[in-house]
């Protein structure tokens, strides 16, 4: 498939998913990281805060995944670049049909579409140079999931995560060996395609 029929794909997914999510989240202001962006905003803003939020036609291109994964030293895979690429959404959390399992989740806002995935590239950088690519949160924010960029095949990763209660005694320079972490990788999913389906298949 080429790079559009994969943002196509994607886009059905999350437009299928958003039909039957309950899109709603704090609202956020302008000069503001956090929250709604005023222009994702759905409706209005009740009492405690909270509004409904819509998807918007992506931001993200091609270029600035690339800046950023040059910046970082990886290249994630084929697939999610193009769910990066898709749309500008925020559902920041998902659940896995097949684990029964919450998963915070890469969203793309609108004001900061890469923000998030920075952010746990950021936190978890010590893994990459064991060739995990972290980019989201197993559980209740329990451990990073992680791209196992060293199994590769066809452009795509299996997917792993690892319990921070274990990474963190290792510190940051041990969990940038390699055989420090191979222990501590649990398998999730195959492949992105499999992930994906399973959060966003409706």
């Amino acid at each position: 498939m080429t790079l559009q029929d994969d943002i196509q794909y994607i886009q059905s997914l999350l437009n299928n998913f958003y039909s039957e999510y309950y899109a709603m989240g704090v609202a956020g202001e302008e000069t503001s990281a956090a929250g709604v962006p005023p222009e994702m905003q759905a409706g209005k803003i009740n009492d405690d805060g909270w509004v409904q939020w819509k998807i918007l036609p992506p931001r993200i291109t091609m270029d600035a995944i690339l800046e950023l994964e040059a910046s970082f030293k990886i290249v994630l895979p084929d697939l999610f670049r193009a769910y990066l690429m898709a749309a500008c959404q925020l559902f920041d959390q998902v659940h896995s049909q097949k684990y029964d399992q919450l998963i915070f989740m890469t969203d793309v806002p609108s004001n900061n579409p890469l923000g998030p995935l920075k952010g746990i590239l950021t936190g978890w950088q010590s893994l990459i140079g064991a060739g995990y690519i972290p980019f989201a949160q197993w559980g209740d924010g329990w451990g990073p999931m992680c791209f196992d960029n060293q199994q590769r095949s066809d452009g795509d990763c299996p997917i792993v995560w690892m319990d921070h209660e274990l990474l963190i005694p290792i510190g940051p320079e041990q969990c940038s060996e390699r055989n420090n972490l191979t222990p501590l990788a649990q398998p999730l999913y195959d492949n992105t395609r499999d992930f994906l389906e399973d959060v966003f298949a409706i």
